[in-house]
Formats: C-alpha cells, sequence, structure tokens
C-alpha cells in the first residue's frame, strides 16, 4: 500500500461503534487502566463544557441510561455537585429501585451510581411530567443516555426523553436549556449519522477519544452541533495492529493549510516544471465549464493550461481567461462524422495528451456524440493522470465500452461523481446509495483501479484499500459549477509533487471545502457562487486566510 506522507501527517482517525469499543476494549485489557479512570476523566470532561455553558447560580439536569455512557453522566453529576453547583440526575431506562442480577445497568454504571447517592447527588427516576418540569428549571442539559449504542430506533424511556427535551426546547425559543451530549447525541447511529426514528438536537457534543463516523455524516453532524475531540486515555495505540477504517484531515492552524497540505515548490522552477493541465470540457451550449475548470487549475500552481473545447468558447475564454491555451473542435462535425475534420480533432488532441502531464475531462462535454468521441480517444490514447468528472462519468455508466476502457486506462485516475453521478455508476437510485455509499465507493474505485471522491454534504474519498472522509465545506457549494472547480483543482495538484493520486484527491477535496468554507464567509451561503469557491483558492494558496 502506497504511503501519504503529507496526509498522514495532517490526519486523524475517525471510527465506527464497532472500532471504538474494541479500542476501548484493549485500553482496559492490554494496557490495563482501569475503567473507572476513563469513565472518570470523561465525566471530567464533560463537566468542563457544561460549566463553560452554565451561567451563575445556573442548574443542570443530566440524564443517564444505564450503560456505560450513562455512567460517564452519573460520574459528571457527581462532580458539578461536588462543585457545588445544582444538578439534578435522572436516570432513564432503569431505576433507583434495581438491584443486584435483575437491574439493567452495567458495572460500571452501577458502581458510579452507588458513589453519586453516597455524595448526595439528587436522583431521580424518569417521568414525562417530571422531565418537563426539570427543563423549565434547567440551563444546561446533558444527554448521557445511549452514546454509541444505538443501533435501531429509539423505544420506551429513551423515546419519550428525546422527544421532551427537543419539544420543550422548541418551545423555550432563545431561553431554551443548552444541550451537551456525552460522545454522541442518542438516538444517532454511530456507524452511519442516520436518525434512529428520533434524536437529541445538541448544542455541542463532547466526544471521546476520536470523531465518531455518526457525528461526522449527516443528518447525525447537524445533530452534534459544535464537536469537542477530548482524550480520556484512550488513544491510537488501542487499535494495536489493526487501524481504523477511516481517517480525515485535521489541521488546528487555519493559516497553515497550504504550507503543510502542499509540496514544496522548487523556487528554480519554470511554468513547464510547475506542471502542464489539458482540460477537455464545455461543448457548444455549455461554456462556463471550461472556464471555471482551467479558471481553478491556473489559480492552483498549474504551470500551463490548455483548453480543448468547442469552437463556440473560444471568444469568451479568450476574454475571461486569456492565461489558458486552447485547441477548439466543431460540433458539427461529429454530429455529421466529417472524417477529415473528425482526423484533424483526433490528431489534435492526440498531441495535446503528448504534451499534457495530467489531463482533466468531463465538465460540460455533453454525452453526445462529440463527449463520447473525444473521452474514447482519451482513454485509448492517453497515460498521464486523468481526472474524469460530469460528462464524462455520465457517459461511462450508459457505455459499457467506454466503461470497459476506463477499466483499462493506462494511467492513474480520479473520478469526482456527485451523488446522482455516483447512482448511475452503480446502478442504484438515490436512495438506496445513501444507505450503502462506503461500501460502493470502495467497490467502484477496485473497478476501474482509481482514486474515488463521491461528493456529497460529507465527500468519502476511496482507493479501494484507504479510506477516507472529508468534512470541510458547507452548504453553499451545493452550486452549479462547484464540481468544476474541484475538478481544476485536482488537475493541478496531480502535477504538484504528491506521492500518489490519492493523496492529492485527499488534499484536493479538502481545500475545496475550505475554499468553500472562506467563500461562504465573504458572500453568504445562499448567495456564493463557484468562481468564489476558486477565487478563495488564490487566496489559500497565497496564505490570505481568513
Amino acid at each position: 500500500m502506497k504511503n501519504l506522507p503529507i496526509v498522514d501527517k495532517n490526519s486523524k482517525y475517525v471510527v465506527s461503534a464497532a472500532e471504538m469499543k474494541r479500542c476501548d476494549k484493549t485500553t482496559i485489557s492490554h494496557f490495563g487502566i482501569p475503567q473507572d479512570v476513563l469513565m472518570e476523566r470523561a465525566a471530567l470532561s464533560i463537566c468542563k463544557y457544561v460549566k463553560r455553558a452554565l451561567p451563575p447560580s445556573g442548574k443542570v439536569l443530566i440524564l443517564a441510561g444505564s450503560g456505560n455512557n450513562g455512567g460517564d453522566g452519573i460520574a459528571a453529576a457527581r462532580i458539578l455537585v461536588q462543585e457545588g453547583i445544582t444538578v439534578t440526575l435522572m436516570l432513564v431506562n432503569h431505576s433507583l429501585h434495581e438491584k443486584g442480577a435483575g437491574s439493567k445497568r452495567t458495572s460500571a454504571c452501577n458502581t458510579q451510581l452507588k458513589i453519586a447517592l453516597s455524595y448526595g447527588v439528587n436522583v431521580i427516576d424518569f417521568n414525562t411530567a417530571t422531565l418537563n418540569t426539570e427543563i423549565k428549571k434547567s440551563n444546561v442539559i446533558v444527554d448521557a443516555m445511549l452514546g454509541i449504542g444505538c443501533t435501531r430506533n429509539l423505544e420506551g424511556d429513551y423515546l419519550s426523553a428525546v422527544c421532551e427535551i427537543n419539544y420543550a426546547r422548541e418551545d423555550f425559543d432563545e431561553k431554551a436549556p443548552y444541550v451537551i451530549a456525552a460522545d454522541i447525541p442518542t438516538g444517532i447511529n454511530a456507524d452511519t449519522g442516520q436518525v434512529q426514528g428520533q434524536a437529541i438536537c445538541a448544542d455541542e457534543t463532547v466526544t471521546f477519544g476520536f470523531l465518531k463516523m455518526g457525528c461526522a455524516f449527516y443528518p447525525g453532524a447537524s445533530h452534534s452541533g459544535i464537536i469537542h475531540i477530548v482524550n480520556i486515555g484512550i488513544t491510537e495505540a488501542g487499535f494495536l495492529d489493526e487501524a481504523p477504517e477511516f481517517k480525515y484531515i485535521d489541521i488546528d492552524d487555519n493559516n497553515d493549510f497550504a504550507k503543510k497540505l502542499l509540496p514544496p515548490r522548487n523556487p528554480a522552477g519554470n511554468k513547464g516544471s510547475f506542471g502542464k493541465v489539458l482540460v477537455v470540457a464545455g461543448s457548444k451550449k455549455i461554456s462556463g465549464a471550461c472556464i471555471m475548470a482551467a479558471e481553478s487549475c491556473l489559480r492552483s500552481g498549474a504551470g500551463m493550461v490548455k483548453i480543448f473545447t468547442e469552437k463556440t468558447n473560444l471568444a469568451a475564454i479568450q476574454t475571461l481567461l486569456p492565461e489558458a491555451m486552447t485547441d477548439i473542435y466543431s460540433d458539427e462535425a461529429f454530429e455529421s462524422k466529417f472524417e477529415a475534420e473528425l482526423t484533424e480533432y483526433s490528431e489534435m488532441l492526440s498531441k495535446s495528451l503528448e504534451w499534457c502531464d495530467a489531463i482533466v475531462c468531463g465538465p460540460g462535454i455533453g454525452k453526445g456524440s462529440a463527449g463520447k468521441s473525444l473521452l474514447e480517444t482519451i482513454l485509448k490514447n492517453g497515460k498521464k493522470p486523468l481526472i474524469l468528472d460530469a460528462d464524462a462519468l455520465n457517459i461511462i455508466a450508459e457505455d459499457e465500452k467506454i466503461r470497459k476502457l476506463t477499466c483499462e486506462y493506462n494511467g492513474e485516475v480520479i473520478m469526482t461523481p456527485h451523488l446522482a453521478e455516483f447512482s448511475r455508476l452503480i446502478g442504484k437510485n438515490i436512495h438506496d446509495c445513501r444507505i450503502c455509499l462506503i461500501q460502493e465507493a470502495i467497490k467502484l474505485a477496485k473497478e476501474f483501479h482509481a482514486s474515488i471522491i463521491c461528493k456529497d454534504a460529507r465527500s468519502i474519498i476511496t482507493d479501494g484499500e484507504r479510506n477516507f472522509i472529508n468534512i470541510s465545506g458547507n452548504d453553499g457549494m451545493a452550486t452549479a459549477g462547484s464540481g468544476d472547480v474541484l475538478a481544476g483543482l485536482l488537475g493541478a495538484l496531480v502535477v504538484s509533487g504528491f506521492s500518489c493520486e490519492l493523496e492529492a484527491a485527499v488534499v484536493g477535496a479538502f481545500l475545496h471545502g475550505v475554499a468553500g468554507d472562506m467563500a461562504a464567509v465573504k458572500n453568504g451561503r445562499q448567495g456564493m457562487t463557484a468562481r468564489d469557491i476558486s477565487g478563495s483558492l488564490r487566496d489559500i494558496f497565497s496564505g490570505k486566510m481568513m
């Protein structure tokens, strides 16, 4: 497996419930850290953020389930009481009178409850009416009901508690109590981020050890609020020789993205040594795609960019992007099959394929005869790193011959489907895709021997062996041309000195999201455009971060 020195240095694990439980267990059994110590440190972390949110003389309501997540909450209640804070601890799905073998509580949770009672913590059993009363008296609510243990739709006391908290907060408006979730909001599936019927809407989530998949993916991410990843003594060592399946880029210093994530540039380099990128994009009806992809490529460090496009786009390119070179063709020649012209265009494209160091193909080329012919020529004759986007992906999904050529391409490939394009490539509807996104992305990467960026609110990047989630970006990026900007960015990155195309793909997806976040600050999410994202790329690479 190829090493990814830049990405590996700047990334962290995001874990499933099973991976977290395994690491937790190993920390206790292999390294010998007692569970009570881990629970105490988790509780202290919860208390830290409770005290930050709590106004003077404020009151805290903690809802604790019967598992170890509940034990964290019970321990937090006791610590807060010891510091003179007024706390009500409500037991959910278990009760004070439970004892011995008949109790639903885990051993650690039961121990914490005994300690809390001995310190005089106000502990009450769950009751809907009582909960409503307590909510009205509380400034901060701590959700320590289920943690990563939610795998099916909520029912019983858990469902009632979640609904009452969410409904009450809506009624309170600006005076609503502040909600902090312990590890992950109750009702969120820790592996998928899906809401299991109902889920707590938290203002903050204090998660232990590692980011959970359920907090990374939507809708779980939107239920988690501000996420704090805290160290309670469970570290990467706990995975032993079996590392988690997914990672994500994480950089603390926002002003250091380019320095940390990009290969160093040669101070004695020239436009040729910084990479020549061929952008095969645009058609008679679509001119913006080729301009946005090429502009992004130039802003992202490529030394030279040539656009291969339909002749009607030439005037716009010369006006808006005079830095780009051009080769042009005529749609009519492909539609009417003028052999002499088609031969000329094929030879022109073949020469450009020899000239370039990387190829971007697909934005705006259409699915007609011209788009298919250009893509086929590239797949048969190209040997350079190839970024396939937009219409190129739709052609591949519809044409078995071209799909086979893509699998056999004699060079590295990055494919960048959004969810609709992804669904066409795997032959499933979009709804079904969301359920099996990870598995199908890995499968697709293996089929095409490619790096896949499945673009969504949380993009998945994989080469079939190494897997990443991108957590940068925002909903303002759901705008026409955003994908063209990413394609151009990737074209520049694959010629900039990364260890392999997967590393360029991971960094590209992240920086594209960061540029989108910067554009949202400048222009607002609702009003931002793809070219705003491209403009922010210039700021990233120049170090002018906000």
